[in-house]
C-alpha cells in the first residue's frame, strides 16, 4: 500500500516532465507515445508493462542492440536518463510492480528458463534493482549481445543477483537501491563500487570472476 501511495504521490509530482516527454514524442516521432509489452509478473501472472515509446515501431528482436538504429532520436535522450521508465509508476500503482524488484522479462524467456525465476513466487517485479544498476545499458556493456548469450550465458547471473535482493530486503536496503540507481544515471563505475560494498562484499570467487568478466571490469 505505502508503494502505491508513494507511486501516486510522485505521479502528481512528475506529471510535468510526463506531458513534456509526451509531447517531444508526439512531436518528433508521433504515436503510438507509450509502448506496452507483456511481460512475467507475481507469481507468474502476465501484465502489461508501459514505457514511453523510444523506438520506431517494428518486428525487430526482443533485445537491443549496440547502437540500435530502432532507437529515435529522442528515444535516446529518454533512455540515457530513464525516463521511459516513468509510466511505469502507473504499472506500481495497478499493482503489477514494486519500486524495487528484478526487472521484468519477457513471457516467452520465463516460460524457457523457470528455474531462473523462482523468486517470482515471493517478490514482485520492479523498476530497479541490483542488477538494473549492474547492468544499466545492456546494449552497451554487451556490444553484440543475441538472445541466444542473453539467456544461457547473462540470465544465470541475473536470477543468482535477483535472488540475492530478495534476500536484502529492508526498508534501509531498498533506500539505498533507490540512491544507487540515481548515481548509476550520473557515475556507472562508481555505483557499481557502492554495489559490491553494500550487496555483494562476500561473492564466491567463481561468481566474482563470472560477473568481472561479463562486464569487461574488475570491480567485484
Amino acid at each position: 500500500m505505502l508503494g502505491k501511495i508513494s507511486a501516486i504521490i510522485l505521479l502528481i509530482i512528475l506529471s510535468p516532465f510526463f506531458v513534456i516527454a509526451a509531447f517531444l514524442i508526439l512531436i518528433f516521432s508521433g504515436r503510438p507515445i507509450f509502448y506496452m509489452h507483456k511481460r512475467c509478473g507475481f507469481q507468474f501472472k502476465p501484465f502489461d508493462i508501459i514505457k514511453f515509446r523510444t523506438m520506431h515501431p517494428n518486428n525487430g528482436p526482443e533485445l537491443t542492440e549496440y547502437n540500435d538504429n530502432r532507437i529515435t532520436n529522442i528515444g535516446k535522450f529518454l533512455r540515457k536518463f530513464k525516463l521511459d521508465e516513468l509510466p511505469q509508476l502507473i504499472n506500481i500503482i495497478k499493482g503489477d510492480m514494486g519500486f524495487i524488484g528484478p526487472r521484468p522479462e519477457a513471457i516467452r524467456i520465463v516460460n524457457n528458463h523457470r528455474d531462473y525465476f523462482t523468486f517470482l513466487n515471493t517478490l514482485k517485479p520492479g523498476i530497479t534493482d541490483i542488477n538494473s544498476i549492474i547492468f544499466k545499458d545492456e546494449s552497451n556493456i554487451f556490444k553484440n549481445l543475441n538472445i541466444n548469450r542473453y539467456e544461457y550465458e547473462i540470465l544465470p547471473i541475473k536470477s543468482r543477483l535477483a535472488n540475492i535482493t530478495l534476500i536484502k530486503q529492508n526498508v534501509i536496503k531498498k533506500s539505498i537501491l533507490v540512491i544507487l540507481s540515481i548515481i548509476s544515471i550520473i557515475n556507472h563505475n562508481f555505483s557499481l563500487h557502492l554495489v559490491r560494498y553494500f550487496f555483494l562484499p562476500n561473492l564466491e570467487l567463481d561468481f566474482r570472476i563470472k560477473l568481472n568478466k561479463l562486464l569487461s571490469k574488475q570491480i567485484f
